[in-house]
């Protein structure tokens, strides 16, 4: 090995700086402009302050004041760091440009050739860990949605009020929508329970982007009184709630997919009591008991069994009490 104050080691020390000199040091780092173009070089681009934008931007930065990426005393934001050009980069060659080009500035729009990548790395910077922990393996992430597809920063967020977000949402899931819309739904129309009170638009690790592992363990966020255990367990309401209920709306009461007893004879087809069988499926009566069917089918299974989530009592085997 040659000692660094050998000459020869000396020697070879100088043609390495001189390489990277050459290769490295000389290549300036392009950015695109608002034309897609290489542009200017990131090194000849310089910061110019929230005087300088504002001098010509007024309304934005005036709002932006009222935005909690605007809070300069708060360390964590934006504009506690170089303003506007924290996002959107140094501004100097738009300001030599008069306006009339980005040049270089990121301006969070799609329609300008703005790569969604670029715009999620601005916005990944701060908003990282957390909520934001499976944003690359999420659905949206892998539809690639940019963050500026669903989010405001300017103007107030739609996603962030309670009032709007669902809204936001409908614009992609209009089938959900829909379903909103049904006989018996969740209050999301009454803005008591929002999209986000149930799934993380930034990914999860249950299905649907829930923000539990499980469907069982998101609606027990709301519905403790159907967790159990119970001392009689009803098996399919452990295993799964959408096996019964549809979530979003349904035509039937109570969420269920089917209404009764046709939801219960799904998997219930062959019940006896007491000696008497019940009917199994609509419109399968006998003519011998012609109304004794009828008036199964006509009712409900949940008029008698109604501890359908499951029971405590003693006597309860059959989820009657």
């Amino acid at each position: 090995m040659t000692r660094p104050d050998h000459p020869k080691g000396k020697c070879c020390g100088a043609v390495i700086a001189a390489w990277l000199l050459l290769f490295i040091g000389t290549q300036p780092v392009s950015v695109a402009d608002d034309t897609g173009a290489a542009g200017q070089s990131v090194e000849a681009a310089e910061f110019m302050g929230m005087d300088i934008c504002e001098a010509c931007h007024e309304d934005i930065t005036i709002g932006m004041r009222m935005n909690p990426h605007g809070q300069a005393a708060d360390s964590r934001t934006p504009f506690a760091g170089e303003g506007c050009e924290t996002c959107h980069g140094p501004g100097s060659l738009h300001v030599e440009a008069d306006g009339e080009s980005a040049a270089g500035m990121l301006g969070f729009n799609a329609d300008k050739g703005e790569s969604t990548q670029r715009q999620n790395t601005a916005c990944s910077a701060c908003h990282q860990g957390g909520s934001f922990l499976h944003w690359p393996a999420s659905a949206h992430e892998h539809d690639d949605m940019a963050c500026s597809s669903c989010h405001r920063v300017h103007t107030p967020d739609p996603v962030l009020e309670r009032t709007t977000q669902a809204e936001a949402c409908y614009q992609c899931h209009t089938s959900i929508r829909a379903q909103s819309y049904q006989a018996s739904t969740h209050p999301i129309r009454e803005h008591k329970l929002v999209c986000s009170d149930c799934h993380n638009a930034h990914g999860g690790m249950g299905p649907a982007q829930l923000r539990q592992l499980s469907i069982n363990e998101n609606c027990y966020a709301c519905h403790a009184e159907t967790r159990g255990p119970f001392l009689w367990e009803h098996y399919p309401v452990t295993e799964d709630c959408s096996l019964c209920h549809r979530v979003h709306g349904s035509n039937h009461p109570a969420l269920l997919t089917q209404q009764g007893p046709q939801l219960c004879q799904l998997c219930h087809q062959d019940i006896r009591a007491q000696g008497r069988r019940h009917v199994s499926r609509f419109l399968d009566f006998d003519d011998a008991d012609a109304a004794r069917g009828r008036f199964i089918v006509g009712l409900n299974c949940m008029n008698c069994h109604s501890q359908v989530h499951g029971s405590n009592h003693p006597s309860g085997a059959y989820l009657l009490r």
